[in-house]
């Protein structure tokens, strides 16, 4: 019988520390990225954020506008200890049922644990919550898994048939930060939303 991928079910492999996608520190392409194109006063928000390794870093570098969604509240367990933000920032619920709007979603390990009937589902709700403008940015998986996922894998042309539609831009590289055992496996996603016609 097929697992569904509920809060319930999140919650259980969070608890049992059953979390082999955790690195246990932020990306380094992350960080990189957000120490060049995203300023301070950026409303951000990461779904599926686990830990929160990227919010910490942002919280640290004086970052104050991070929201962080994830289904487990377990997962948002060690962020709060930090005091970084405020407990409305720390989201335990459903990302598809967001609202608000911010100038960066930040993508990391959440699209590729959705199943790929809720795909198209995620990138209307990115699109919807990002102000004109804004910028939905991360790493994607650029392989497909020889099992049933999660995590569920993609190429670049699967992305793009995806996000191309709704985006004005979408940029998708081999990212060069990956971490070793993801090296030659990620690709670097930026999709921004159509900015209003003056």
């Amino acid at each position: 019988m097929e697992t569904e991928l509920n809060a319930a079910y999140w919650e259980n492999r969070y608890r049992n520390g059953d979390t082999p996608w955790d690195i246990g520190y932020p990306s380094p392409a992350l960080v990189d990225y957000f120490s060049r194109e995203v300023p301070i006063s950026s409303r951000i928000l990461i779904p599926g954020a686990g830990f929160g390794h990227e919010a910490r870093w942002l919280g640290e570098q004086g970052y104050s506008s991070v929201y962080i969604c994830d289904w487990s509240a377990e997962a948002l367990q060690p962020l709060k200890a930090t005091g970084l933000f405020p407990d409305e920032h720390l989201i335990a619920g459903d990302f598809f049922e967001l609202s608000g709007q911010y100038d960066f979603i930040i993508e990391q390990t959440f699209f590729c644990a959705l199943p790929p009937a809720k795909r198209a589902a995620y990138a209307a709700q990115c699109h919807r919550l990002l102000k004109p403008g804004g910028r939905l940015a991360g790493l994607l998986f650029n392989t497909v898994f020889p099992f049933d996922g999660p995590p569920f894998g993609g190429h670049r042309e699967t992305y793009e048939a995806l996000l191309q539609p709704l985006f004005h831009k979408v940029a998708l590289s081999p990212c060069s930060g990956s971490i070793a055992p993801r090296a030659g496996r990620e690709l670097f996603l930026e999709a921004q939303k159509q900015l209003p016609a003056i």
